[in-house]
């Protein structure tokens, strides 16, 4: 519960540490908090639209709140631009990508045009070990 911060030179106390969900939503109602009404139409994380940890419930996010995918995909387009004027693009980001292509990759659609999927690259590296496997109880 308590921790040292050298930086600061202070102690931290962090007294819900160990909470769990039902905790916290237990002290909330108890005390009669208010929070997010987002909550009650069944999110579970709100505060960060598209929020890659939020998983697939991102498509819910941006079908509810269409104007922020036309954001990512304009800042999306502006790392691309600035990535251009300093050389950086390659690897996976080609000449021709645009912020849409990006924001396919960030939403988890797919791989982007000239990119491998995991299972291609993970292909070669498991036959690999499967030859080598099958040469040592040879």
């Amino acid at each position: 519960m308590f921790e040292h911060c050298t930086a600061q030179a202070t102690r931290v106390c962090n007294p819900i540490i160990d909470w769990v969900d039902s905790d916290v939503w237990d002290f909330l109602l108890s005390e009669k908090i208010p929070v997010n009404p987002l909550y009650a139409e069944g999110f579970s994380r709100v505060g960060c639209v598209g929020c890659p940890m939020a998983g697939k419930r991102r498509y819910r996010d941006f079908a509810r709140w269409p104007a922020y995918e036309k954001l990512y995909i304009r800042a999306f387009d502006k790392m691309l631009e600035i990535r251009r004027q300093r050389g950086k693009l390659g690897g996976s980001w080609r000449s021709d990508t645009t912020g849409e292509d990006v924001f396919h990759w960030w939403m988890e659609d797919g791989v982007l045009p000239g990119q491998l999927s995991f299972d291609e690259y993970r292909a070669p590296i498991q036959t690999e070990k499967e030859d080598e496997w099958e040469e040592t109880t040879a």
